[in-house]
């Protein structure tokens, strides 16, 4: 049947703020208005992070549409194999759509794609046909931020909510580039506002008081801030108001954190058990949410503690119900997990097995999802980490011929940051070298916000004499209450080096 713009959403699908201001939206194609309701409320799920209730209201959209192009692109399924047919799918039929829509799933796929230019031509082109839609500026700022042009993105983004002052995606990109919120690019050390971050998370409140995510988010603040006291609340708050959706045990699992940072570990990993129980039915969440209770062995140098949990997270992933193509995706993370742990504990043999592991799932998934974009991935990362652990164990010499590999793939790939890993690595190659000036060059060309290579830029800052700048670096590292494997890692030999002074 051929699709129909319902005049409903035609350009001019309302909502009004206290000013009453007209409030436009992109044009979202459906025959089927009950279909439209259900994606409205798919993407009130997706702002907060509920993505299996997304998938819930998009299927309810799918049955009554089954031609809903921005359904089944956002429709983002844990299998990797029914995410690309539906986004297959949705191209296809992009034909009846508009092309305010057709550009939408160019930014998508050029994502895939690793094309940051197309992103960014496709998105711009949104801004130029549709000036008076707030969620032009929302995906213009979001492309900006990913490529690392920080200074336009925020410009965008507070363009959109001039458009539009209950923007919560705008808002929530603003507040990550001071505050860590995922996978958001945050601005350099030097430049980010924490009390503007917690100004943008007052606004989320706002925007979202029905939900647990902007309580997590001002919470994140204090805890930055080093005011674990402040955060509780806000963080039960975001336990209550998550109460039976999916995204409970990460509430759970983000107040742990509060408490790991602030020396009670016990309440910490009671509360990431709690979040891990929680989430035994979804199993990639499940599998995320026990990373973090790996890590909190890691932040107290408890290597062969976190690698005994990775080991315990592996023998339960056969029967946890991953479709294939996640299996072989967790199996290959599980050893690399191993590999970081290994190598940061001086166990080169079993460091070296591990990463040989995780190069052998990868290569299986990439013949089994047989896209070229998966297949580029997985060359790049394999020669990626030959390089780091070669460089780790000294061998310098092979370092370099993995990244005269890496360099070839990344300079194929059409972002202003596909570089940056590259320099990374040259970087601690270069330090390790004796190369200091070399090194503290190559580390400029790197992401300036990568917790782990600046750390070894510190050290190349110190060795060249530039001590001063090295000690502020070092004391940015080891005030970081966050929880990743690089923050674990960095953060104690940031304290070490702080301590020679």
């Amino acid at each position: 049947m051929k699709k129909v713009i319902l005049k409903s959403i035609l350009f001019f699908l309302f909502s009004f703020s206290c000013s009453k201001k007209e409030i436009i939206k992109l044009p979202v194609t459906s025959s089927s208005e009950q279909a439209l309701e259900y994606y409205k409320k798919a993407m009130y799920s997706l702002e907060v992070g509920d993505d299996f209730e997304k998938r819930l209201f998009l299927d309810s959209a799918l049955s009554l549409d089954s031609e809903f192009i921005m359904a089944l692109e956002l429709y983002d399924s844990p299998d990797p194999i029914l995410t690309k047919k539906n986004q297959e799918l949705a191209k296809k039929l992009s034909i009846n759509g508009t092309e305010a829509e057709r550009k939408i799933l160019c930014i998508r796929e050029s994502y895939r794609n690793g094309d940051m230019d197309n992103a960014l031509k496709c998105a711009t082109w949104l801004i130029k046909n549709h000036p008076l839609s707030y969620e032009s500026y929302v995906w213009l700022g979001l492309v900006q931020s990913d490529r690392n042009e920080l200074d336009s993105a925020i410009q965008t983004l507070k363009k959109a909510i001039k458009l539009n002052p209950n923007s919560y995606g705008a808002f929530s990109l603003l507040m990550g580039h001071h505050i860590a919120a995922g996978n958001q690019v945050m601005l350099p050390e030097n430049e980010r506002d924490v009390e503007l971050g917690m100004k943008y998370g007052d606004e989320l409140i706002r925007i979202r008081s029905d939900h647990g995510l902007p309580y997590h988010l001002k919470a994140n603040c204090y805890r930055q801030l080093g005011e674990f006291e402040k955060a509780k609340p806000l963080y039960e708050k975001s336990i209550e108001k998550r109460k039976g959706t999916s995204s409970e045990g990460n509430a759970y699992n983000v107040s742990a954190h509060n408490y790991m940072f602030s020396g009670d570990i016990e309440t910490a990993r009671k509360r990431y058990l709690k979040a891990i129980e929680l989430s035994k039915n979804n199993p990639n969440t499940w599998f995320v949410l026990n990373y973090y209770l790996t890590v909190s062995y890691m932040f107290e140098n408890d290597y062969l503690g976190a690698i005994d949990n990775i080991s315990k997270i592996g023998e339960q992933l056969d029967v946890m119900g991953f479709d294939e193509a996640s299996l072989l995706f967790r199996k290959g993370q599980i050893n690399w997990q191993k590999m970081v742990c290994y190598a940061h504990n001086q166990m080169e043999e079993e460091a070296f097995s591990s990463l040989e592991k995780q190069i052998f799932y990868n290569k299986k998934r990439a013949d089994l999802l047989r896209d070229e974009n998966v297949y580029r991935n997985t060359k790049a990362n394999e020669q990626n980490l030959k390089a780091w652990l070669n460089i780790l164990f000294g061998k310098y010499e092979e370092a370099k011929k993995n990244l005269e590999k890496l360099k070839e793939l990344q300079e194929q790939v059409k972002d202003p940051t596909a570089m940056y890993g590259y320099y990374g690595l040259l970087g601690m190659a270069n330090l390790m070298e004796g190369n200091y000036e070399m090194a503290v060059s190559n580390f400029k060309e790197a992401d300036n916000t990568n917790i782990y290579f600046n750390y070894f830029k510190g050290l190349a800052l110190k060795a060249s004499g530039n001590e001063n700048e090295a000690m502020e670096m070092f004391k940015e590292l080891a005030s970081y209450n966050f929880s990743s494997w690089d923050i674990a890692i960095i953060r104690n030999l940031a304290k070490k080096q702080l301590q020679k002074v």
